[in-house]
């Protein structure tokens, strides 16, 4: 059975015609699978033979994974087993994919009192990704559609989210993302985005004043979890010439309090 496992997924993965960095992560990934499947874990030699290389092999793959934590050996039997981070990555996903239908009433009861479009944003990375979109009632919209990318550092959904990451996370923000001009207004220099920041976490919501697209301004705030993390945020955004006398920074307590009631309905602390 091992071993038909074994011809099985070589046949699925194609391993004859990949790389060697390739293989060593597919490899990776079976081990992981087969640790998943067993009450009782593995030997090195088992997982060896499985693979059909030298112990000397898993042994580095499995060095590997337990120094990142998803492995661990037991001190008696030797044999390895997976750890619970596996599981935290499972739930971390749950939690996003709940987010969505937690925050929806929200959502629509912000653009019913506002009559401007409404958007949920997840990070990803270095980007923010929309993952809901409630279209305001103005004749003229702007462009967006649930699914879309967008820079953290240049948009009021993105920077909601980048304000309140922890300091060391945006200076390697900083440090590996080119900050492209998309417009006149968009801040480009590090040191002024730091200082934009600041203010932001001082005021507690992040404004995108046509930095992103010409024409577009909006305001936004953060949606932390139950361990205080943020992970989205909400947006408010119209098109300038819908604004008439009002700015678009006086919807800045209704979107605040928008993503608060949704963090709450995460489990963070009110």
């Amino acid at each position: 059975m091992k071993q038909r496992s074994w011809i099985l997924c070589n046949n699925i993965f194609g391993w004859s015609e990949v790389g060697e960095g390739i293989q060593s992560v597919q490899r990776a990934v079976y081990i992981l699978e087969r640790l998943a499947s067993s009450k009782n874990g593995a030997t090195a030699s088992e997982i060896a033979k499985e693979l059909g290389v030298n112990r000397s092999t898993v042994f580095r793959l499995m060095e590997t994974l337990i120094e990142a934590g998803y492995v661990r050996q037991a001190t008696l039997t030797k044999r390895y087993h997976l750890t619970m981070k596996l599981f935290s990555l499972g739930s971390k996903l749950l939690d996003e994919m709940d987010i969505r239908s937690c925050a929806r009433p929200v959502l629509e009861s912000l653009q019913k009192e506002t009559g401007h479009t409404v958007h949920l944003g997840l990070r990803d990375l270095n980007e923010v990704v929309y993952i809901d979109k409630i279209t305001g009632t103005n004749p003229i919209q702007m462009y967006s559609m649930i699914g879309r990318r967008a820079p953290l550092y240049c948009t009021g959904i993105g920077k909601a989210i980048l304000a309140f990451m922890k300091d060391h996370e945006i200076d390697q923000f900083l440090r590996n993302t080119k900050l492209i001009r998309f417009t006149p207004n968009t801040i480009v220099d590090p040191i002024k985005l730091w200082q934009e920041i600041k203010e932001i976490r001082v005021r507690g919501y992040a404004l995108d004043m046509e930095e992103h697209e010409m024409g577009i301004r909006c305001v936004a705030a953060p949606i932390f979890d139950y361990t205080q993390e943020v992970i989205g945020s909400i947006s408010l955004a119209a098109v300038v010439i819908t604004l008439g006398d009002k700015s678009i920074e006086e919807y800045a307590d209704k979107v605040i309090q928008a993503a608060k009631t949704v963090s709450e309905l995460l489990g963070a602390r009110k």
